[in-house]
């Protein structure tokens, strides 16, 4: 007997629409457009609880805290610059 995953319904639903393997759907929603997992479950019609899933299953918390560790550095540099 094959156990499935939790989450299957989302995972066909999602892979389907987007034509992407799930990884790739949260990958684009939580790391590109960098959102968080609140809205990325709005936006995929989802549970929340299903995306934090997904994100700790996946390991995108690293990504997520490089990416935001980035854009500080980023924005701290062009206010040195400015001044």
């Amino acid at each position: 007997m094959r156990i499935m995953h939790p989450y299957q319904e989302y995972i066909e639903k999602l892979e389907n629409e987007y034509n992407k393997t799930i990884k790739d759907v949260i990958y684009e929603y939580y790391i590109v457009r960098d959102e968080g997992p609140s809205v990325t479950a709005r936006e995929l019609d989802i549970p929340r609880r299903a995306v934090l899933h997904f994100i700790y299953e996946y390991n995108l918390r690293p990504l997520k805290h490089q990416n935001i560790k980035k854009k500080v550095a980023i924005s701290y540099n062009n206010l040195r610059a400015a001044q």
